[in-house]
């Protein structure tokens, strides 16, 4: 299974005896994604561009302490068309735009959304000397729920259970089940870790068991 190991046993093995010392355990942050096509070029900004938060305590207290978003937040913008000019029209940019967040405990996202949008055209406006606003000529989303919506990943985390403590990676899942045959687990919910080197370690780690 691919899908998250939380995911696997709560919708797919309801019936089955649950691990639930590792079901339970704290989930990891999530993401908050802003997909921008922007009508002009901007020859300063390069593939990959971050702009820092003023306080980078405060942005983590506000995503991990009190599940919320920072109003300065730390803004990561991949634009693919600096590399591939085709992913763009002439004269236009596709953003990429990912704000570190809180994973999905019942916040009001759409309250969220719409004030962390404002917050971060504020901050790339005033960094690059020009109101992005207008030039925003198309937008899509992605958000914590619809995170967890297309990849079954618990509360939208990225990478599943938290690695806050010194003991995270042994409380992780194994690759293997211990109750059913011929169940095999992969990604970042289980051994050895979240992010997308570890994934495929996790798919090699399940293929060399078969």
């Amino acid at each position: 299974s691919n899908m998250d190991v939380v995911s696997t046993f709560r919708r797919l093995l309801p019936n089955a005896r649950q691990p639930e010392r590792i079901l339970r355990q704290p989930k990891s942050s999530s993401g908050l994604i802003f997909y921008w096509g922007i009508k002009r070029e901007f020859p300063d900004l390069g593939l990959h561009n971050i702009f820092f938060s003023s306080d980078y305590r405060a942005e983590f207290d506000h995503i991990f302490n009190q599940k919320t978003l920072s109003e300065d937040p730390t803004v990561y913008l991949n634009i693919t068309s600096k590399h591939k000019p085709d992913d763009a029209p002439p004269g236009c940019e596709n953003w990429f735009i990912l704000i570190n967040a809180p994973n999905n405990t019942g916040q009001n996202w759409t309250e969220l959304i719409a004030k962390t949008r404002q917050n971060v055209i504020q901050k790339l406006s005033q960094n690059l000397g020009v109101d992005i606003a207008p030039l925003i000529a198309c937008e899509a989303l992605l958000d914590p729920i619809q995170i967890e919506n297309r990849t079954s990943s618990s509360q939208g985390a990225l990478y599943g259970n938290s690695s806050n403590n010194r003991f995270a990676a042994f409380l992780r899942h194994a690759n293997f089940s211990h109750q059913f045959r011929n169940l095999y687990f992969v990604g970042g919910s289980v051994h050895p870790g979240g992010g997308i080197p570890l994934c495929l370690l996790s798919a090699k780690i399940a293929t060399d068991l078969l």
